[in-house]
């Protein structure tokens, strides 16, 4: 017997909130990122986490489908990297993370019978996660060269930069969107004004 975790009966002001603290977390924590120690960037990183499973789990079902995508694609690229031993410089890596996302999209909806709704946002997440990856690129290569300019156990702490970087990365692109959407409307909406 399976239990179901589904968010259907919270009202949309709870996931209002829950954007709005997500947004400001994201904010908040990318202005003094440095700052934090690796215990504070984990629990940062983990609320971020939680806060957007809790987030599109009550928007639509399939936001727990996209998250194993988004895994599976980033698994893939850091193998591909790692064995085959790729510079992560060249442009090789960021195509291989879309096509990898791509199928692991194809083969997870086919084996989850998803809606054509989620099989549209899971391509488009892929998508949105290599571009934010490429534009995070020097940031995240900053990390690793922190790395092996201090001392060996500031591994977790570059790995959580980076994963939380990406992460801020997807929350601002995500502002940027809902802003320019916004004013869009807005300037629509003004334009019919006599």
């Amino acid at each position: 017997m399976y239990t179901h975790f589904l968010i259907t009966h919270v009202q949309p002001v709870v996931v209002l909130w829950i954007s709005a603290l997500l947004l400001g977390l994201g904010y908040g924590a990318i202005t003094c990122l440095s700052r934090f120690g690796t215990v504070v960037v984990t629990l940062i990183y983990i609320a971020i986490i939680t806060l957007t499973g809790v987030s599109l789990a009550y928007l639509f079902s399939g936001g727990a489908t996209i998250f194993v995508i988004v895994g599976i694609m980033f698994s893939l690229n850091a193998l591909f990297i790692f064995y085959l031993n790729i510079s992560s410089g060249l442009f090789r890596p960021l195509i291989f993370m879309a096509v990898s996302g791509i199928i692991a999209a194809i083969v997870v909806n086919s084996l989850v019978a998803s809606s054509t709704l989620v099989w549209i946002v899971s391509v488009l997440t892929v998508l949105v996660w290599t571009l934010i990856t490429a534009l995070e690129k020097s940031t995240l290569h900053g990390y690793a060269r922190m790395l092996y300019h201090s001392e060996f156990s500031s591994l977790p702490r570059c790995a959580l930069f980076g994963a939380l970087t990406l992460y801020l990365g997807i929350i601002n692109a995500v502002v940027t969107l809902c802003r320019y959407i916004i004013l869009m409307i807005l300037e629509i909406l003004l334009s019919f004004r006599p």
